[in-house]
């Protein structure tokens, strides 16, 4: 005999990441602070017409911040 699993998932909770990560946290302040924006063009003359999408490049640097 076949046994069946009967699922119950509880329900979701709504949250916001505003909410969980606090006012004065480093990140929020280096977001403030720091224009990151200059990634882009730094990899601008590397980059090839085809293939995969790549990572942002301004995300790729602020993971290394991390």
């Amino acid at each position: 005999m076949i046994g069946t699993k009967e699922r119950r998932f509880a329900p979701l909770i709504a949250v916001s990441l505003e909410e969980l990560v606090p006012a004065d946290h480093f990140y929020r302040h280096l977001e403030r602070t720091l224009d990151s924006s200059f990634g882009r063009e730094l990899v601008q003359q590397t980059c090839v017409g085809g293939g995969r999408p790549s990572l942002d490049p301004v995300d790729f640097f602020k993971l290394h911040l991390a």
